[in-house]
Formats: structure tokens, sequence, C-alpha cells
């Protein structure tokens, strides 16, 4: 078997706050007591999901959520490595141009029907067409055609070599569905996978209950099901947690953190994640036409002052590239110091601007507690050289529209990141992105490296593009990079074998349990 090479994650979990001699708290109430398989796990987080289609889905909470759903044709394993899925191997040919799937025996549906090759087919075609609107379509660019010639066999026939493919294939983007589904237009009315968790309830705002496939061919849960709860107020999530009322309660705020240090119904992880922060600045309106001033505003802004201000400095300052198998001088290319006022102000007044301007912001409330502090930060700042940010706060199914739709001056964002930089940013900056409007500039040098490190799997030529793409980006200036924060996770005492990843998927759920 070929396989196209996964680097590792490069970031581990840290154990913040244990109390010392802990002991197991009581079930939760609405366990009814039960543990181990009988007991259902509840997760606590303050967003719900927006949409049950996974090839439109963009929120956090919507892709943790139909990843338990649905499986795809390759996983990640903790470590970040690529291992079977839905797919047993996969072999490169064609001098690769083709990558040929043997898929599968004796997985159905959680409606009962087998899964074929022609589910996958259906699926990935159905990405494919601009018709879906799929956020994940660009992952599928240089898929010329998708072929079933057999029920376990799948072949993508490929325009070039793609570097990338197999990784993306893992994303919960391109989750498989099933093939009557898709001709029955009812795939984003009622979810119906191959996953670990088949669909049961869902109160919108308030809670979605999802019950445990007991024929998951990947092993059944080690539990009966997983409730999410939607708790809008981060510090109820705590108090939930030191209550006894979840399992698992998801907090972005380090502050909540500091009161936790000696408590003994639960233990603090802090995971590092591939998230980052930015500051989108839409290159197609007003002043932000020009470069210069995007470049003004990218020097004025202070990611440490940022950091300490919002974060308490737990975060890690980045550029454009976020994987930490490629790092670069997170400023190359900017032509000034980030931090740098005096020098922003002349730039902006050379650019015309010496009297500043007004940017419509956008700002995502429900996701993460913190995106009204960091907003509030950037205000300050800009406000300094005159730019004035005029926020607009918004819940996620407000925001996500007016995202996508560039319907904004400027966005503050919190973007998946990936441990691929193609990955990271094909969406955005190559000519047919699936999120090249929200991206808010097109630019055919940013498409061509890009284009450019998929087409090979030499990892010093990659590593080469990707510093030449860092540097373009920074000097582009589309987007302001800020940093990456921690997912902070409290677990119950009683709760075992939940792992966090540096992706913030949940699906180490289906090997969780309560003691």
């Amino acid at each position: 078997m070929t396989r196209i090479p996964a680097r590792r994650w490069g970031i581990g979990a840290a154990i913040l706050a244990l109390g010392a001699g802990a002991v197991a708290c009581s079930p939760s109430p609405t366990n009814g007591g039960k543990t181990g398989e009988s007991a259902q796990l509840v997760v606590a987080r303050t967003a719900d999901v927006d949409v049950l289609d996974p090839a439109r889905a963009t929120a956090f909470a919507t892709n943790q959520t139909l990843a338990l759903v649905y499986d795809r044709l390759v996983q990640v394993d903790a470590n970040g490595k690529l291992v079977p899925g839905l797919a047993t191997k996969w072999t490169v040919g064609d001098g690769g141009r083709s990558l040929t799937f043997t898929l599968r025996d004796g997985v159905k549906f959680h409606n009962g029907q087998t899964f074929t090759s022609a589910d996958a087919k259906a699926s990935l075609d159905r990405i494919i067409d601009p018709k879906t609107a799929s956020v994940a379509r660009s992952y599928l660019a240089n898929v010329s055609a998708v072929d079933a010639p057999d029920p376990r066999t799948l072949k993508l026939n490929l325009t070039r070599p793609d570097a990338s493919l197999l990784t993306a294939l893992s994303y919960t983007g391109t989750s498989i569905l099933s093939a009557k589904d898709i001709k029955a237009g009812t795939v984003d009315k009622k979810p119906d996978g191959t996953g670990p968790y088949s669909w049961k309830s869902w109160k919108q705002g308030q809670e979605l209950d999802l019950a445990a496939n007991t024929h998951y061919w990947n092993g059944k849960p080690k539990n009966a099901g997983v409730q999410f709860r939607v708790i809008p107020d981060e510090a109820s999530i705590v108090s939930g947690m030191k209550a006894g009322s979840f399992s698992l309660g998801i907090v972005s705020d380090p502050a909540l953190t500091k009161q936790l240090s000696t408590n003994k119904k639960m233990k603090l992880v802090a995971n590092p994640t591939l998230d980052y922060h930015v500051l989108q600045l839409n290159g197609r309106r007003g002043p932000l036409k020009d470069k210069k001033v995007r470049q003004a505003i990218a020097c004025a802004v202070n990611r440490k002052d940022a950091i300490d201000t919002v974060y308490f400095g737990q975060a890690k300052e980045t550029g454009p590239i976020v994987s930490p198998a490629y790092q670069f001088d997170a400023n190359a290319g900017l032509g000034c110091t980030a931090g740098d006022t005096a020098g922003a102000k002349a730039m902006l007044a050379k650019a015309g601007y010496a009297k500043g301007f007004h940017l419509k912001t956008i700002v995502m409330t429900g996701q993460y507690s913190t995106s009204t502090n960091l907003a509030q930060v950037l205000q300050s700042q800009l406000g300094k050289i005159g730019v004035t940010l005029d926020l607009d706060r918004q819940q996620t199914n407000v925001y996500v529209p007016n995202w996508s739709k560039a319907n904004f001056d400027a966005a503050v964002a919190l973007n998946g990141g990936s441990t691929d930089p193609y990955l990271q940013y094909n969406r955005y900056f190559t000519s047919d992105g699936s999120l090249k409007v929200p991206a808010g500039l097109a630019d055919p040098k940013l498409d061509s490296l890009l284009r450019k490190a998929n087409g090979t799997t030499d990892e010093a030529t990659r590593e080469q593009v990707f510093g030449d793409l860092s540097k373009q980006l920074n000097d582009d200036s589309p987007w302001v990079w800020l940093f990456r924060n921690q997912t902070y996770y409290l677990e119950s005492t009683g709760l075992t074998g939940f792992t966090a990843t540096p992706s913030d998927s949940l699906e180490n759920l289906r090997v969780a349990g309560l003691a």
C-alpha cells in the first residue's frame, strides 16, 4: 500500500490542574446514576450546530458534531497520522494522477442501508458540483472524475499529483453520505451516516442527542450516547461542572481556569490547537483596496498585547503559517515591526488616509467567549492610527452568512488551521477556492504558490514554497494574523478515555465512558 505521508501534530495536551487525591464526582443527574456503557455523556459548550450538511459546515460546533455521525474515507489518529476509515487501504498510481481505494465491507448507514462505492462516489461528486456550494469543494479541485468500478472499489482520477488530498479526505467536509439520501434531497434534514453515533433528537439552541451506534464497524461506543447542552455563558459551564451536571465542559476563557486549581471534582486540560485568530480585511472595499493601508493596519496591531490582555499570556503569536511542521518568521514580508504605531500612521498618511476611516467590523458571539474582548483590544490599538472599528456583534447563525458573503469591511475571526498549509489556504486564495469571497482578496501569486506546493510530495520543495507563501501573504496583508490559543476541557473525574486533539475534534468521545 502506497501512502502520501502525513505530518504528526507536533502538539500535546497539557494537564494544568488536577486536584491531589481527587475523587470521582457523583454521576450526573441526567444519567440517572448510570455508569459504563449504559451511561450517556453530557457535553456542555456555548454553541449549537448551525447546519446539518457536513459539506456546508464551517462552524466548529457543527464540524465537531457531524464528525460523530458521519465517517470519512480516511481518518486521523491521536498522533495526526492518516489511518483507514471507510477505506481499508489506498494506492497511488499513474504517476500520482490516480488514487484507488479499497472500501470496507459490511458497513451500514444508520437507516440500515449497506454502504458501497456508489455512496462514496455520489458524496464526492456532490461536493465537486458547484450547485452544492460545498465549502470543501476546493479540496477536490484536482479530481477530474470519480469512478466506482465495483461495490468495494473507488478510484479518483486527478488532473495533477495532489499531495494534500488524503488529508483533505479525512475532514468533516468530505464525509460520506448515502446516495439514496442525496437523491431524495434529505441530507440537510436529518443526518444519516455510518459513524459511531446516530442522530436522535435536536432542540435547537438547547440540546442535541446522539445515540450510540452499537453496530459501528470500529467497535461500539463505550457509552449509550452523547448529549450536547448549549450553555451560552462559560461561567455557567464551570458552575455546572462543579455541580456534577456535565461529563465534559468546553471553554475558551483562561480567566475561568484560575478558580479551578484546587477543585477535586474535575481535571482541567489545556490543549493547544491549530485554530488561529485573525482580523480579516475585505480588500475589495474602500480604503482596504490599497495594499499599503492593509499593511499599515497589520503593523499597528500588537499581538503580544492582545495575548496578554485577552488570554493572560496563554496563547502563541502566529504569522500566516500555523503548522508546527513549518516554522517561519511571522513578520517576514510585512516590511515593518508589529505594534509600530508611529510607523503605521506614517504609512496611512503616505497612502492618503492621514485622517483615518471607519471599518464595519463583524464579531461572532456564541462560539468562543473572548471574541468581544479581542475585538475591543483591536479597536483600541487601531484607534491610535485613526482606524475606527465599528463593532457589530452577531450570533453564529447571523455572522456565518454575513462572513460567507463578505458582508463586512473587517471580521474578527477564528479559523481552523491545518498541518498542511495548502489545505489551510487553498479554499481562500486560489482562483477556484470555495471560500474566495470571504477571503477578501485575490492574487495570482498566491494561487501559483499554493498549486506549486500541492503538486509535489518533496518536503524540501514544499517547505521552500510555503516560506514564499508566508511572505507573500504578509506582503498582501489580506488579513492580520494574531495568535493560536488553547481550548480548555473540564473533565469530570468519572470521565475516562477522552483525549483532546489539536483539531478540536470530539471523535474520541466514542471511546470515553463514565466510571
